[in-house]
């Protein structure tokens, strides 16, 4: 089938060489011919990606969990220091649950953008009507390393504590569980339903 096609496209090259005008299908095969070798360039040539987009920074994700784990130890072994201390009590665990967070308010630029307009009223007067825009945008600090940007923290909120576990030696006295479970309340400014004290095995 291939060496037909080429016969007649010779056939036709031929009979047009005495210098006569070019048959109508002739026009055609040779547009189709072009326009198959553009198709040929275009789907050989190699396709120009954009550059990918950057991976997802997780170093401050990675930097809220570590402070997120160091507060609740932190609060855990204070508690513990604490409650030992009490007279009778002696091995003391805590464990120490916490809401989402901590929560992060972070610096930002603002700039309000006005506008005035006038405007004709019914009454054939004009009215002056004046918009205004607040443009928002984060401050960007650099990382101590300098290796990259990020948003300036302002303030940084804890997590609050959801509840609490103390597991002591000597909390099976009820004098000194009522002890335990005061201390923890007030110390944490907890609700009652918040707060269990075990006694240790």
């Amino acid at each position: 089938m291939g060496e037909q096609f080429w016969r007649r496209l010779g056939r036709g090259f031929s009979a047009n060489e005495g210098g006569g005008k070019k048959s109508p299908s002739t026009l055609v095969l040779l547009a189709l011919i072009a326009l198959g070798i553009i198709f040929m360039f275009i789907s050989t040539k190699p396709q120009q990606y954009s550059a990918p987009p950057p991976l997802p920074d997780t170093s401050e994700a990675v930097a809220r969990q570590s402070s997120r784990a160091d507060y609740k130890e932190s609060l855990e072994r204070e508690l513990s220091s604490l409650l030992r201390r009490v007279r009778g009590v002696g091995e003391v665990v805590v464990m120490i649950t916490l809401e989402s967070g901590p929560v992060y308010e972070y610096a930002e630029n603002r700039e309000t953008v006005g506008r005035t307009t006038q405007e004709a009223d019914s009454g054939g007067g004009t009215r002056q009507v004046t918009e205004s825009t607040e443009r928002t945008q984060p401050v960007l600090a650099r990382a101590a390393d300098g290796s990259r940007e990020a948003p300036l923290v302002m303030r940084e909120t804890q997590p609050q504590v959801r509840g609490v576990i103390v597991i002591a030696e000597g909390a099976d006295d009820p004098v000194l569980q009522e002890q335990l479970f005061r201390a923890v309340q007030a110390g944490l400014n907890l609700a009652a339903h918040r707060i269990t004290v075990l006694p240790m095995k």
